[in-house]
């Protein structure tokens, strides 16, 4: 699924992530997201319906919200969101320049390989602030190809980026009897501070917050 089409399409139903019943996970994100977005500006990519724009990037001073579905940015634009824009735009020819965080959670895996290796290629020339890249790190399922921990921090690397901190954000029920009794356990109350103590082959989905190499204080 990577055309405007298969997106505008998947967005037949309100909410086909099902976001609003996600409300754990949110608050993991912003723990490790809201202390570099707050008072920032913010390029949101993959914005969908700007669930994330009205929660977790609630602070920052402005966010500019792009998605290549334009049924999801009409919903976007609908909440009003008095510090947010929104537009249809591409990963691969928006503008990075002038950002001061520039976030891509949950949606750089529908890019290909070499269409994310475009991306990065261009986010090293015209970024120089932090990067928030959000994915699932268990590889690859029946649906597509993911990432790993390991994985993640060589691609980022590789294009200059080094990861300054990463937190789960929950566990992946899949992973056999552990993983199942992980997702269990961290559904229950007051469970949340287990999720950052989770080991890898139990994670689903982990937040990494990068910087340019080169733009870190000697």
């Amino acid at each position: 699924m990577r055309t405007s089409s298969d997106f505008d399409a998947h967005y037949g139903t309100k909410d086909p992530w099902g976001l609003k019943h996600a409300s754990r996970r949110d608050r993991a994100l912003g723990e490790i997201i809201g202390p570099h977005v707050d008072g920032h500006s913010v390029l949101e990519l993959g914005c969908g319906e700007g669930h994330l724009t009205a929660t977790i990037f609630a602070k920052a001073r402005s966010v500019t919200g792009i998605d290549i579905s334009s049924v999801a940015v009409s919903r976007a634009q609908a909440l009003g969101l008095p510090h947010a824009h929104f537009e249809v735009s591409d990963f691969l020819t928006v503008g990075l320049r002038g950002y001061d965080v520039i976030a891509a959670v949950e949606c750089l895996y529908y890019l290909s390989a070499a269409e994310q290796d475009a991306f990065l290629q261009r986010l090293a020339r015209e970024h120089d602030g932090i990067f928030i890249l959000s994915a699932p790190i268990i590889g690859a399922n029946e649906h597509r190809t993911y990432y790993t921990h390991s994985g993640i921090v060589q691609m980022l690397a590789r294009h200059g980026f080094s990861v300054l901190e990463w937190r789960n954000l929950n566990a992946y029920w899949k992973a056999g009897i552990g993983g199942a009794a992980a997702a269990a356990m961290t559904r229950l109350p007051f469970a949340d501070a287990l999720v950052p103590y989770l080991p890898e082959a139990l994670v689903y989905q982990r937040c990494y917050v990068s910087r340019p190499a080169k733009s870190r204080p000697a």
